[in-house]
């Protein structure tokens, strides 16, 4: 695995650099800490409560109202594969390319650093972004993950990154204006630069562009919700056309009891847990299989929110009720087997190493690492040559399986018509 190098400019922008030589592209990210589910901090001493989709509002601000013009199209022209997004946690802006390199970052870097704050600006841009929410609207598992969470939240009212209708509409230049001042600065970015490059052009361009920013004159702290470990609900409808009913269980699970790399090596164990337990040679599944309860596969998701594990299981089943108490069952008595934890610890070996066959594969990940768990590292295999079976069983074990909730998407009713 290559070597990450960072470097740290003075004015608190870091900089990672990934160099792989037996690479044809480059790939490069300008990442910021503030994403769908930052939306309640504290700002010079101010309590502030944002509405969802702010965050992936300003992406699309900073990406076409700037100085310089929108970057998608500059970049496209030079037939670079470019663009932007928005997660829970952080927005980034990409490009990955076999030429004009130097030219993709100058550009981002005006882009994202030269906004044009005007009213005019960000009416234009509502009318597309509810074009994209529409679209997203039209999938059932949208509003099956915002009844999710309003069933598990009680503090936490985000929802969803993208955000309703009125909420967009409703969105404010001064708020936009606000978190881009909040977490648009280079204490609360960083760079990473992945693949075939020259090292010393690169971070000439980067200091050149950004020697002008400053560190935020803003306090920003995280504001404490003080989440309560229960659900708010037991349960939670969706009505919406769907070949079969979906049935799915969500555990809010709290881990504020472990540190930053207890959770990080969480994830990893989360993932033998679900292959031992719900894979497709687990025992649920293959019961389930046997009474033709389910025909598919156990959907199985985890998302960290908060101080908290929402860990979801479901799949579509014509009988609900057995469904979910074979489910809740299965998680009451855990299924263990060492042979099958080897196995599964040799393919996350493998999938480490294959990952680094690909540029976004590799730098997903450490992104992540960055971000959620403060850990600007790579995973490596001798990271995960150290799980052991016993510590296994114990952390999965202590997590808190008692507070759930069950979710459901059913077709509307047939009207009687006479």
């Amino acid at each position: 695995m290559n070597k990450i190098e960072t470097i740290k400019l003075d004015n608190g922008l870091t900089i990672y650099l990934y160099q792989d030589k037996r690479k044809h592209t480059t790939l490069f990210q300008l990442v910021t800490r503030f994403g769908g589910t930052t939306e309640d901090f504290i700002i010079d001493g101010k309590e502030i409560h944002l509405h969802d989709g702010i965050a992936h509002m300003l992406e699309h601000y900073l990406v076409e109202c700037n100085k310089y013009g929108n970057f998608l199209d500059i970049l496209g022209k030079k037939e670079m594969r470019t663009n932007a997004s928005t997660s829970d946690t952080y927005t980034k802006y990409y490009f990955d390319t076999v030429e004009n390199v130097e030219f993709g970052i100058k550009t981002i870097l005006n882009c994202v650093y030269s906004p044009i704050f005007t009213k005019e600006n960000l009416e234009k841009l509502k009318n597309p972004i509810c074009q994209e929410l529409r679209r997203s609207a039209n999938n059932k598992f949208f509003h099956h993950n915002i009844k999710k969470l309003e069933n598990c939240s009680h503090n936490i009212h985000y929802k969803t990154t993208l955000g309703s209708l009125k909420e967009i509409q409703n969105t404010t230049l001064e708020e936009i204006q606000l978190c881009y001042e909040a977490f648009y600065n280079p204490k609360n970015q960083f760079i990473v630069v992945a693949g075939n490059f020259d090292k010393e052009k690169i971070l000439q361009v980067i200091k050149k562009e950004t020697k002008d920013l400053e560190a935020s004159k803003h306090i920003v702290e995280k504001l404490d919700l003080q989440e309560k470990g229960s659900v708010v609900k037991k349960q939670g409808e969706i009505i919406f056309p769907t070949p079969n009913p979906y049935l799915e269980v969500t555990y809010k699970i709290p881990i504020n009891h472990l540190s930053n790399i207890e959770q990080l090596k969480l994830t990893f164990y989360m993932q033998i847990f679900f292959n031992m337990n719900l894979g497709t040679s687990s025992p649920l599944y293959n019961k389930l299989v046997k009474n033709q309860i389910i025909t598919t596969n156990i959907n199985r998701s985890i998302r960290r929110i908060d101080n908290y594990l929402l860990i979801s299981i479901g799949s579509y089943s014509n009988q609900e009720e057995v469904l979910k108490d074979e489910i809740t069952k299965a998680i009451k008595k855990l299924n263990w087997d060492q042979k099958l934890f080897e196995i599964d610890k040799k393919n996350i070996i493998l999938d480490i190493i294959l990952r680094e066959e690909n540029l976004p594969n590799t730098v997903g990940p450490f992104i992540e690492n960055i971000v959620d768990f403060s850990y600007p590292y790579l995973d490596t295999v001798e990271d995960i040559e150290k799980l052991n079976y016993n510590e296994f069983k114990e952390r999965i074990s202590s997590l808190d399986f008692s507070n759930y909730t069950i979710t459901t998407i059913h077709n509307p009713k047939k009207e009687n018509v006479n």
